[in-house]
């Protein structure tokens, strides 16, 4: 006799069938090796962008949906649609959130833009055990964040068929006067370090820790 735990069983194992022949071409099958080196291991995270917002006001706009690419003409194995494309070349500063299946991950901040940074977080893919298109490894230049944060999210969506989200908090522009040379002159002001820790701490205090993916931020804003 078939129980519901049979059932389940059943539909586990096809739906994990579905999700590998989904994923299972050669230009995915060439990056196991750095997945399996890189890739973290991660746990369901603990707070929506939903419920975090709920505390911002709605501060946080979604912006682009990060998928698997499958296009063969890049070496790169993610991509992003993007939802607001004006937003995302401005060369600014914002707070971001990355999240899993709508639970927050990381929370980062850029001085330069959504694009750059996006940029930034592809070039984790030149790992040592990747290569090129003529055949040679990578020589492994990259920044370990990017290479982690890389494979992490493409070992997650292979392996679980997961919904990755970018959500973003567009910085108000700060000024402030000071004199140069007997000039007085006008600044624009980096503030988004500050921004960044703010709101690392509020998810801190909701949550007692940090998004798992965050290794670092800006203590000189911490709470005291």
């Amino acid at each position: 006799m078939t129980t519901n735990n049979d059932i389940e069983k059943i539909k586990s194992l096809l739906s994990n069938l579905k999700i590998k022949e989904k994923y299972s071409s050669k230009k995915f099958n060439d990056g196991k090796n750095a997945r399996s080196k890189w890739a973290k291991k991660i746990t369901e995270p603990v707070l929506s962008i939903d419920d975090f917002n709920k505390q911002t006001n709605d501060t946080f706009q979604k912006i682009a949906n990060i998928k698997l690419d499958d296009d063969e003409k890049r070496r790169t194995t993610l991509c992003v649609d993007i939802y607001n494309k004006k937003l995302w070349n401005t060369k600014k500063e914002f707070i971001y959130v990355l999240t899993r299946n709508n639970g927050i991950i990381k929370i980062g901040g850029t001085r330069t833009g959504m694009k750059e940074r996006w940029s930034s977080y592809l070039c984790g893919h030149c790992v040592c055990e990747r290569k090129k298109k003529n055949g040679e490894s990578y020589p492994g230049k990259m920044s370990v964040t990017n290479a982690y944060l890389y494979h992490t999210i493409e070992n997650d969506i292979i392996n679980n068929d997961t919904n990755w989200d970018i959500y973003i908090w567009d910085l108000p522009k700060t000024t402030i006067k000071t004199t140069i040379l007997n000039k007085e002159i006008e600044v624009v002001a980096q503030t988004f370090h500050a921004y960044e820790s703010c709101t690392i701490n509020l998810y801190v205090e909701i949550t007692g820790n940090i998004p798992q993916l965050c290794n670092n931020y800006d203590h000189d804003y911490n709470k005291k």
